[in-house]
């Protein structure tokens, strides 16, 4: 069995006093991860393409190169070029909310292909505002914004530090809040009692908000199901994505929106 960069789990064994427990692994067939996004932003659209690796390997993942990566909408297309060891990227290809885009990658005699509709209108951030946790010393950022009304809508939040990216994948919808302004607290534990995640006074917050449609924003919800054992299959695995042609991975149109602060004393 193979897991892809995307999915990092953790191998329990349980050992008595008397026995111990082998997991044996069986390898499987290497497949390609292709991360790709459009944002609305100059200079925001780019597409990743990487390999899976056996579960025994290390987590360090090279980039795939020698792909023909385009992504095209309407009668335009734009063709990827290759800026680093598999990260294939467009200068001149900047979103706009409302249009469909369609990803085209040919890599080893296979294509894969996948569409996206960019969200519209683009919700923004109202504001943020870093305070301590309940039943905690921690701090955390919480998100205000205004759900549009009568629209469903998904949401991402990447949260920066520092300008170090925070690993816990925040996502959302309006099933329950609907047309609402709605104040998102982003909790994230920090297992590894790593003080560089912690927020402190004086420390710089940034946080994207990200506009995503319904087929990436299950692809997050499975992806984070997975990651904490909370699904519902007994045998983890790698989450669906919305690329067809036997792939793993994404393609996202999605609007960004950011803000930024510096933590002050509460």
């Amino acid at each position: 069995m193979r897991y892809s960069a995307l999915l990092i789990l953790s191998l329990c064994l349980f050992c008595g006093c008397q026995k111990v427990i082998s997991v044996h692994l069986d390898p499987g067939a290497t497949q390609y991860v292709i991360e790709g996004v459009v944002t609305d932003q100059p200079g925001g659209s780019s597409v990743s393409i990487s390999q899976t690796k056996d579960f025994s390997g290390n987590n360090t993942f090279a980039g795939v190169s020698g792909a023909a990566v385009t992504i095209s909408c309407g009668g335009a297309s734009y063709a990827l070029s290759e800026s680093s060891p598999g990260v294939y990227a467009n200068g001149m290809l900047t979103g706009v909310p409302g249009n469909t885009y369609s990803l085209n990658v040919v890599l080893d005699g296979h294509t894969y292909t996948a569409s996206s509709t960019m969200p519209n209108p683009v919700v923004g951030i109202d504001s943020i505002y870093v305070r301590t946790g309940v039943l905690t010393d921690k701090k955390y950022v919480t998100v205000v914004y205004t759900d549009p009304a009568g629209i469903p809508n998904y949401y991402r939040w990447v949260q920066y530090v520092n300008g170090r990216k925070e690993k816990t994948n925040f996502f959302g919808n309006d099933e329950f809040t609907d047309g609402l302004t709605i104040r998102a607290q982003l909790d994230f534990n920090n297992d590894t009692n790593d003080p560089n995640r912690d927020i402190k006074t004086g420390d710089s917050v940034r946080i994207d908000m990200i506009n995503i449609d319904s087929a990436v924003y299950q692809y997050w919800f499975a992806l984070q199901q997975n990651a904490d054992g909370s699904g519902q299959s007994a045998s983890p695995a790698n989450p669906t994505g919305n690329i067809a042609g036997g792939c793993l991975g994404y393609f996202s149109a999605q609007g960004v929106r950011t803000k930024g602060l510096m933590v002050g004393k509460e």
